[in-house]
C-alpha cells in the first residue's frame, strides 16, 4: 500500500471514528477515548462494570465508569480524570494541585444507595 492509499485509509477511518462520535447512542464515550475507556464502556453493557455518581459539595454530580473490580486507588484515579476532562472541556486548559486539595479535604464519606 502506497503513502497515498494509506493516508486516504487513515482519513476514511477517522471519518468513520468522528460519525460514530457524534451518534447520540454513544454520547457517553470521550471524545478522544482510550482502549480502557472503550473496554470499561463495553465492561459496563456487559454487567462487568459499574456506573458510580459523584456528589459534589455543591450538589452537582457526575458519573465514573469503573470495572467491578476496581479499588477505591481507581475510583480516586478516574475522579481526577474526569473533574480534569471536565474542567478542560469547559474553561479550557487549566491544572488542578491535587495534592493541595487533598490536604484540605480531611471529610471523606462513602455512601451506598442499594
Amino acid at each position: 500500500m502506497g503513502e497515498s492509499a494509506e493516508y486516504k485509509s487513515g482519513l476514511k477511518k477517522a471519518k468513520v471514528l468522528k460519525a460514530l462520535l457524534e451518534d447520540p447512542i454513544l454520547a457517553d464515550v470521550p471524545k478522544n477515548p482510550t482502549l480502557e475507556d472503550v473496554e470499561t464502556l463495553i465492561g459496563l453493557e456487559l454487567g462487568s462494570a459499574m456506573r458510580i455518581s459523584v456528589l459534589k459539595l455543591d450538589s452537582t454530580s457526575f458519573d465514573v465508569i469503573l470495572m467491578n473490580t476496581a479499588t477505591l486507588k481507581d475510583l480516586k484515579l478516574a475522579i481526577k480524570k474526569k473533574v480534569n476532562y471536565m474542567e478542560q472541556s469547559s474553561m479550557g486548559h487549566r491544572h488542578i494541585s491535587w495534592s493541595v486539595s487533598h490536604s484540605l479535604g480531611s471529610v471523606r464519606s462513602i455512601c451506598f444507595n442499594i
